[in-house]
């Protein structure tokens, strides 16, 4: 029974935690300080490990954007372009609204953020984005060190252990996507503010209660999460570490008021959690959008049993690329990972070995620090009986007469303390244990498709974050292994193997940062893991360098290893477009478009085709199905919608060419109502002006053209054709002089400006004026065929004919493979009296074009007989 009197309990724990800080002599505190003075000395260590990450990614800064980094980047207008800062908290990770069904889901603003900057500072060049890449995982790398150097228990062999961490983080080749791909930009950002956090929080254990270092970890935190979805974990380790490193704080404070901080910080952590993980749903509510299965094939199976089966597998495989990074691809979606269909399959000994491991190291660790967790209860529970104490009184018997134990309780907590102090080196080697299995997997939870579905399968850059994990117990291993063995011959073999696995990585790492060098590599080397995505790829890459008949058989193997892919009918379609071969080209986009319906570009260019073959109906029914597509779960809106609004501008030039011109105004208005850039609502306005003027509608057309007036004030080209629409009326023909001078005066270096001044001119019968521009124009564009032969007519008019003669010669050597740059020197050579030369011009231009009609008019005429060859 509980004796009813006063208690200091802060007090009594305090002189029993004293006493037992005696007996244990000190040593503790004494390794500790020897292992802060090793952390902080190891500059060997820092500048050695930050130097092999960056030689090994030194071939990384010649490559281009590659695969995903186009469109993340490239085609980016919140990268770009000079939107408002506010969008990047607007759109996702690749620029579309977070709010469109189309949208990745992925926010992730500072990494988006890092971009924009990488951008502005080099116009555009890829070596920038590359150079911040490798310098943000040399810092990686050192902030790998510091925490190992935080991490590992205090010993001679930390620096090494910590520096053998270190060293396998810059040199795995798992972090090759990271690295040498730029959208891997996201998870560099992710796992240096992590790194950074913890770095800060473990500070903070330390000088508690001050505030200011957990606000810092916090922020640092909520910064991982806006690089990457995985950040989420920060928090979760840092509350970990502390959970796990309990024990008193700082010399001068007692223990109780340690343990009352202790809780506030972790009540702190918690709340920012929750806080973190509440307004990241209320952002993006959808965890995920509606991915094809090609990307995530497992995901679509029906069976239940299959995807589970196959998903507990995907951590297997994911350690088996930290173990063995051999085989690495760009993708591993479609048949790339075969899916576990039963029970028997022997995947499944794999994964039970694998969680049986994993269960057995946490268990081992949890039960080994088990007094460690019972005095933390019991630090908790002091606090509690404090707080009971000032609320109820003395003791806790005037909490509803509850029979108190305390005694024992102290007691309890005496002796846990003394079996504590006396095994802190096996606490903190499992404490560290602990602790580097949470890095290696609470990062990994969001994207492993147990909680819910992400776009893809596996990885690679997901894995750069886990890999520090992986790397520290590596690193502890080591450490482990050289205390244990002490003898030379034994030392110099863990070192040799450590020599070994350092150089094949580094070897594979330089090797598989070439394959990142461009696209066709890329691609290439992807070849055996996944054929038909890596096969339709290539043929894609090999189709726009020109290269038409390799990609053809790239196409057709891809199409015959996996026959759904719709890009791959699409571009095997396009390729067939190129050769001309417009019937095969129309069966491909067909096949693309039954296979994927919102495949807007398939429509477009099936409408070229068929227009190739006389379709013209079908071609403007294509089109308009294509205009209106209104692309239900596309994932790039942006892409879509331009090509959307090329159908429609096509699709009214077919109307014009029908002299269906009211048609054409109508699909114009309509095309108006896409979202669009200032440059594209402008264009529309232009040809609807020209529209109306060809339907004699001035006003309307005057009133188009000051639309794209007012949407682009200072373009050059609309005051062009405001100067040309106004000359059609002679009565206005001193205001459109005007608005070409206008032109003149915004761009004096644009060579087509002089060109339509200069027709100006002509038309108001002035062509000496006219002259003088189109030799302006001409001297800012002298390998324009078109200004060439433009001066010559010129030249011409004026009965200029030898200076004529020369300008013609000067088009004819520009385009020397066209029929009529050879007849119009021939018609020159004819006017000056030279009918051998004529002859042979007339000649030439019929074996480039035999029915060319003017050159056999004029042969005629010159009683030539026309060779049958020609």
């Amino acid at each position: 029974m509980c004796v009813n009197m006063p208690i200091n309990w802060m007090k009594l724990k305090s002189v029993q935690l004293s006493r037992a800080k005696e007996r244990s002599g000190g040593s503790e505190a004494a390794t500790t300080s020897r292992c802060r003075r090793t952390k902080d000395k190891d500059y060997a260590g820092l500048v050695g490990c930050t130097s092999l990450a960056f030689v090994l990614y030194l071939n990384t800064l010649n490559a281009g954007f590659v695969y995903d980094d186009r469109r993340a980047i490239l085609g980016n207008a919140d990268v770009t372009e000079a939107n408002r800062p506010s969008l990047l908290l607007q759109h996702d990770y690749w620029g579309t609204s977070l709010l469109d069904d189309g949208s990745h889901g992925s926010w992730r603003p500072l990494c988006v953020l890092s971009f924009r900057l990488d951008y502005q500072l080099g116009h555009g060049n890829a070596f920038v984005f590359h150079l911040t890449n490798l310098l943000l995982h040399c810092l990686a790398t050192a902030l790998v060190l510091l925490v190992a150097h935080t991490l590992l228990p205090p010993s001679h062999a930390t620096r090494v252990a910590a520096r053998v961490a270190a060293a396998l983080f810059a040199t795995h080749p798992i972090h090759t996507e990271a690295v040498a791909g730029l959208v891997g930009r996201a998870d560099l950002g992710a796992c240096i503010c992590c790194l950074l956090s913890f770095l800060v929080y473990h500070r903070h254990m330390q000088l508690r209660p001050h505030a200011s270092s957990l606000i810092l970890a916090i922020v640092l935190a909520l910064a991982a999460l806006l690089s990457k979805e995985t950040g989420i974990a920060t928090l979760l380790i840092c509350g970990l570490c502390d959970v796990l490193r309990a024990k008193q704080q700082g010399r001068q404070q007692k223990p109780s008021e340690a343990d009352k901080h202790r809780f506030r910080s972790l009540s702190i952590l918690g709340i920012a959690l929750l806080a973190a993980f509440y307004c990241r749903l209320c952002l993006v509510p959808r965890p995920t959008a509606n991915f094809s299965a090609a990307d995530n094939p497992t995901a679509h199976e029906s069976c239940w049993w299959t995807r589970t089966f196959t998903f507990l597998h995907l951590p297997v495989l994911n350690l088996q690329l930290l173990l063995w990074p051999q085989n690495l691809s760009f993708d591993w979606g479609m048949e790339a990972i075969p899916r576990i269909r039963t029970f028997w399959d022997w995947h499944n000994a794999f994964s039970a070995a694998f969680y049986g491991t994993l269960l057995t190291l946490t268990c081992k660790g949890m039960r080994l620090l088990l007094p460690s967790m019972n005095y933390v209860a019991y630090n908790v529970a002091s606090i509690v009986l404090l707080l009971l104490q000032r609320l109820g009184g003395s003791s806790c018997r005037a909490w509803q007469g509850l029979i108190c134990a305390c005694n024992h309780q102290l007691i309890f907590g005496s002796q846990i303390n003394i079996k504590r102090n006396s095994k802190s080196s096996t606490v903190n080697v499992n404490s560290t244990l602990l602790i580097c299995i949470a890095f290696l997997t609470l990062p990994f939870l969001p994207a492993c498709n147990l909680f819910f579905y992400v776009g893809f399968v596996i990885a690679e850059r997901l894995l750069y974050l886990p890999s520090v994990g992986y790397c520290l117990l590596l690193g502890l291993g080591f450490g482990q292994l050289r205390q244990r063995y002490r003898s030379p011959s034994q030392r110099r073999l863990l070192l040799f193997c450590l020599g070994l696995i350092l150089s094949a990585f580094s070897m594979r790492t330089v090797q598989r940062n070439h394959d990142w060098l461009n696209e066709e590599q890329l691609f290439r080397s992807a070849v055996a893991i996944n054929p038909p995505k890596a096969l339709g790829n290539l043929g894609s890459v090999l189709s726009s360098q020109g290269r038409y008949e390799e990609a053809k058989l790239a196409l057709q193997a891809a199409i015959w290893q996996r026959p759904t892919m719709a890009d791959a009918h699409y571009n095997l379609g396009w390729v067939h477009q190129q050769q001309q071969n417009y019937s095969s080209a129309v069966n491909c986009y067909r096949r693309a478009i039954q296979l994927h319906p919102q495949l807007a570009v398939a429509y477009l260019n099936l409408a070229t085709s068929l227009l190739a073959g006389n379709s013209s109906e079908e071609a403007a029914a294509v089109l308009l199905m294509g205009a209106r597509l209104q692309g239900r779960g596309v994932r790039d809106r942006k892409a879509h919608l331009e090509v959307r609004l090329k159908a429609y501008l096509q699709l009214a030039s077919l109307q014009r060419s029908l002299d269906k011109r009211d048609r054409a105004v109508e699909l114009l208005n309509e095309a108006l109502t896409l979202p669009q850039s200032v440059a594209q609502r402008a264009e529309l306005h232009q040809r609807l002006a020209v529209l109306h003027a060809e339907l004699q509608q001035w006003p309307a057309a005057e009133e188009q053209q000051q639309q794209a007036l007012k949407l682009q004030p200072t373009e050059s080209g609309i005051f062009v054709q405001y100067g040309q629409l106004l000359a059609r009326n002679r009565s206005r023909s001193a205001e459109a002089e005007m608005w070409f001078k206008r032109s003149l005066m915004v761009s004096p270096l644009e060579a087509s400006v002089h060109h339509h001044y200069a027709e100006f001119l002509e038309q108001q019968l002035r062509p000496e004026e006219a002259l003088v521009y189109r030799l302006r124009a001409t001297s800012l564009a002298p390998h324009n065929y078109a200004l060439q032969a433009a001066v010559a007519d010129a030249l011409r008019l004026l009965h200029r004919l030898d200076e004529a003669e020369l300008w013609y010669r000067h088009a004819a050597a520009l385009h020397p493979q066209a029929a009529h740059a050879h007849a119009n020197l021939g018609a020159m050579l004819q006017m000056r009296g030279l009918r051998q030369q004529a002859v042979a011009c007339y000649r030439k231009a019929l074996q480039l074009q035999p029915g060319h009609a003017t050159s056999r008019i004029n042969l005629a005429k010159m009683n030539v007989n026309i060779d049958a060859k020609t």
